[in-house]
């Protein structure tokens, strides 16, 4: 019988496979093409099955060479990251792409205990300038700047 030697690698196996299956049921009912006309479907689909790929490679290592125990979960970090997201899923399209994107930063700085808020302000203030530079002026994306007025 197989004995799991690193129980981090076969969680995050089962995480990362976990995922892939999931994109991969979402992505079915998308088209896939054909090599020269790929469809809608098949980065999606391609991509999960890579996840899928990575997964099975962590279970194999995880039965195959020592590693360290599952940690303690630390719920700040956790709760911080998801608030994150939640936020600027909420402020993307009422505050707009820049103010989002800097509450984003300063509100995942506060993930860690020693916050060191105008060390996050000027990383949240650099990455806007980048975000906006790429997707809004770069790739053309129809993201609002502002919020309306």
């Amino acid at each position: 019988m197989l004995r799991v030697k690193s129980p981090q690698d076969l969680g995050a196996a089962l995480v990362f496979i976990a995922f892939g299956l999931a994109g991969a049921c979402f992505a079915k009912d998308l088209a896939l093409g054909s090599g020269f006309r790929i469809g809608p479907g098949y980065f999606p689909t391609v991509l999960s099955w890579m996840i899928v790929g990575i997964g099975v490679i962590l279970a194999v290592r995880s039965v195959a060479i020592d590693g360290p125990g599952i940690g303690d979960v630390r719920l700040r970090p956790l709760l911080f990251i998801v608030g994150t997201i939640l936020l600027f899923a909420a402020l993307i399209q009422t505050a707009g792409l820049v103010i989002a994107s800097l509450a984003l930063t300063v509100t995942a700085a506060y993930a860690r205990r020693e916050v060191n808020l105008a060390e996050a302000l000027l990383l949240g203030a650099g990455l806007t300038v980048f975000v906006v530079a790429a997707f809004v002026y770069g790739l053309s994306q129809p993201l609002p700047l502002w919020w309306d007025r």
